[in-house]
C-alpha cells in the first residue's frame, strides 16, 4: 500500500523482493534548477515555499508587534493618542495574515505537493527527533557534542512548524470574535495566551536566521531559495542525501536497482542532477 505521507508506504513486492520505505518521499519539480553553476550552492526551497514563508512571516511580525504596543503602552492608558491608527493596522494586517498566505497556494497551486510533504515531514518524528532536542543547547557550547542527523526540518523547526499549524486558525477565528464582541473577553484571553506561546519561538527563530554564525546561512534559503552545499550537507544531512546522493541514503525509502526505481518510478520523484 501507498501511501505518499508519514510513510506508512508499508510494503511493496517487486520481482520477489520486499521493499520497505522509512522516512517521506520528497517531491521534485521537473524543470527547476537544483544547483548553482559552480556547484557550491544547492536548492533548499523553491519560489512558493519562499513566497509562502514571507506571507507568512511580515504579516504576522505587523501584527505581533501592533499587539505588543496596544497591550505595553495603550492598555495601561488607552486615552494616548493613535490608539485608533494601531488598532485598525492590527486588523489589516490580520486580514492579509489570511488572504496572502491563501493566494499564495493559489497561485502556486501546481506545487502543492511541496507543501504537503512539508506538513507530513513535520508531523513525522523519529526517536534522532526528540534525542536532538535533548542535546540542541548542549551543541551550542560544545563542539564535541554530535547531533544526529536530521531531515529536511530539524526538531526545533518542527515544532514551530506545528505551533503555527495549529494556532494559525485560532488566530483567526478569536480575531474576529474580539473584532465583532463575540466572546470577547474570552477570545482576548485566547489570543493574547497564543501570542505568549509564540513569544520565545519568535525570538529563537529570529536568533537562529540572523545572530547565530552556525545556523544563519540558512537564511539564505528562503530569500534566493540557495544556500550552501556543504552547510546545507552538515545540518540537514538526511534530506541532503535524500536529494543529492540518493546512492548513499542512510535510510532508503527503497532499494538501489530495479526495485529501488520502481517505488521511485511511482512517486514521480527524480533526484536533481549533479553538476
Amino acid at each position: 500500500m501507498l501511501d505518499l505521507g508519514l510513510i506508512q508506504i508499508e510494503q511493496k513486492k517487486t520481482g520477489g523482493q520486499e521493499v520497505k520505505a522509512s522516512a517521506p518521499v520528497i517531491p521534485v519539480i521537473p524543470g527547476v534548477v537544483s544547483e548553482a553553476e559552480d556547484g557550491a550552492k544547492i536548492l533548499r526551497f523553491y519560489a512558493s515555499e519562499r513566497m509562502l514563508h514571507w506571507a507568512i512571516v511580515i504579516p504576522f511580525l505587523v501584527c505581533y508587534l501592533t499587539a505588543a504596543i496596544m497591550v505595553l503602552y495603550y492598555n495601561p492608558n488607552p486615552m494616548r493618542p493613535y490608539r485608533v491608527f494601531f488598532a485598525w493596522f492590527h486588523r489589516v494586517s490580520g486580514i492579509c495574515l489570511i488572504i496572502f498566505p491563501i493566494s499564495t497556494l493559489f497561485r502556486h497551486r501546481a506545487e502543492i505537493r511541496v507543501h504537503l510533504y512539508n506538513i507530513k515531514h513535520a508531523l513525522t518524528w523519529a526517536r534522532d527527533d526528540f534525542k536532538w532536542l535533548s542535546l540542541m543547547l548542549l551543541a551550542a557550547f560544545n563542539d564535541k557534542i554530535k547531533l544526529p542527523d536530521q531531515g529536511k526540518f530539524n526538531a526545533a523547526e518542527k515544532i514551530n512548524f506545528l505551533v503555527l499549524l495549529g494556532t494559525y486558525p485560532l488566530y483567526f477565528v478569536t480575531g474576529v470574535f474580539i473584532w465583532l464582541k463575540y466572546f470577547a473577553v474570552f477570545s482576548w484571553f485566547v489570543h493574547v495566551v497564543m501570542a505568549a506561546i509564540a513569544t520565545p519561538l519568535i525570538f529563537g527563530h529570529v536568533y537562529m536566521a540572523v545572530v547565530n554564525r552556525g545556523s544563519r546561512p540558512g537564511l539564505q534559503g528562503v530569500i534566493s531559495g540557495f544556500v550552501d552545499r556543504q552547510w546545507a550537507k552538515h545540518h540537514y544531512r538526511n534530506w541532503y542525501r535524500e536529494l543529492y546522493e540518493p546512492e548513499q541514503k542512510p535510510q532508503e525509502v527503497a532499494g538501489d536497482g530495479e526495485a529501488g526505481q520502481d517505488l521511485r518510478d511511482s512517486l514521480g520523484v527524480r533526484p536533481p542532477r549533479h553538476g
